[in-house]
């Protein structure tokens, strides 16, 4: 049956094995795809039901064969009669994603293998015709596969894990109400979680393609409990999201340059292409503009505890003392970040954080905004000066 060869999923490489017919999954008549598939069941069912040995012929066997089987159910489109199509209903009937997981989990679950079973479901997840997540025996297996990936992991495991989260969550956005069924598929007793997002919460501040991988991802759950009060109340009431998210700024503030280049006496400003070579500071506009973004879609509960996170998390013990250093270098550059954090902030309710925060908080008893009109009359340098008037007129056109 060569025309397996011909698959060729995004992210799975080149495991499937060569065979002989010009045929191709996408072209072959639905009857002859699912005899295929059932017989490769059959084959991989012998040899799970052996429960003393895996030798490394049958581990191959298992894994060549379930490749398949998977590209089979990813091409397989809906019949109108049922709803699903044969080899859905015969992986849902047998429990087979569950049986596969289990047997793998019986050995030795190395970095390996689960790199594999990761790969099998972001095929599934992404590829799929039919949407195969409202479907228990397909979504049990997977919640457990996602419990045994959480830790210890590698970097590759956890490259490929965000990679799976990031497909489920652009699957719940096309379909909101099967993130309910998230809530209702819990891998051991205790209060009910949400282990997609709970995975992907400590991601938030991570450089690189998988942060944005993962602050995509959330961002997409944060739009859907703008119109789910459960999946809102979730978040605001038994998850860390928001004051990971906002005292992460604290974070990645601290390792911001302390001294910045003042380009002559007419810099008044950090521009765009100022910043974008400033690994620090570029992680940390992209937290800001996280935040900016989740506000802009997140249920109002989530981003009013966001707001008052970013206000009393970052700003009153960040911020405040660092507009407040006794070194002018120190000085020009925490105003320089403040005026620069206000001009990328779009949402009125994060900017009216900032906005109070300058007007109403007192460090040792002096308001923010007092302590950088002072400035403007001081003896420092004529680019600070700027810096400070930059930020007052903003203050005054808000």
């Amino acid at each position: 049956m060569s025309w397996l060869s011909k698959l060729n999923p995004r992210g799975t490489g080149n495991r499937v094995s060569r065979a002989s017919s010009p045929q191709s999954p996408v072209t072959a008549d639905p009857e002859t795809c699912f005899m295929v598939f059932k017989n490769h069941w059959a084959q991989v069912s012998r040899i799970l039901e052996r429960q003393d040995s895996r030798t490394a012929d049958e581990a191959s066997a298992v894994r060549n064969y379930t490749d398949q089987m998977m590209y089979l159910l990813a091409e397989e489109r809906p019949q109108d009669s049922t709803g699903i199509g044969p080899i859905l209903e015969l992986v849902i009937v047998e429990g087979i994603l569950d049986r596969l997981l289990s047997w793998n989990l019986r050995w030795q679950f190395s970095d390996d293998k689960k790199i594999e079973q990761l790969k099998l479901y972001e095929l599934l997840v992404s590829q799929s015709h039919q949407q195969l997540l409202r479907h228990k025996p397909i979504l049990l297996p997977l919640m457990r596969l996602l419990s045994a990936c959480v830790e210890p992991r590698s970097p590759v495991v956890e490259n490929n894990l965000v990679l799976l989260l990031n497909q489920i969550c652009v699957s719940l956005a096309k379909e909101p109400s099967i993130l309910e069924l998230f809530f209702h598929s819990q891998t051991n007793q205790g209060p009910a979680k949400l282990l997609i997002f709970s995975i992907l919460v400590p991601f938030i501040h991570r450089d690189g393609l998988i942060g944005q991988q993962a602050r995509d991802a959330l961002l997409l759950i944060m739009a859907i409990s703008a119109e789910n009060d459960t999946v809102a109340k979730y978040i605001a009431e038994n998850s860390y999201f928001c004051p990971v998210l906002a005292t992460g700024l604290s974070a990645l503030y601290s390792s911001l340059p302390r001294k910045i280049e003042v380009r002559g006496d007419d810099w008044h400003a950090l521009r765009r292409e100022d910043w974008m070579g400033v690994s620090s500071l570029t992680m940390f506009m992209n937290s800001l503009e996280f935040c900016n973004a989740v506000i802009q879609v997140a249920h109002p509960l989530v981003q009013q505890q966001l707001v008052d996170y970013v206000h009393n998390g970052f700003l009153v013990p960040v911020m405040g003392p660092a507009l407040h250093k006794t070194s002018i270098e120190e000085m020009i550059a925490s105003t320089a970040y403040l005026d620069l954090f206000l001009r990328s902030i779009t949402e009125v309710a994060l900017l009216k954080t900032f906005l109070r925060f300058i007007v109403l908080h007192r460090h040792e008893n002096i308001t923010i905004l007092d302590t950088l009109i002072s400035r403007i009359s001081s003896n420092s340098r004529v680019s600070f000066s700027l810096v400070t008037f930059c930020i007052i007129e903003y203050l005054r056109a808000s």
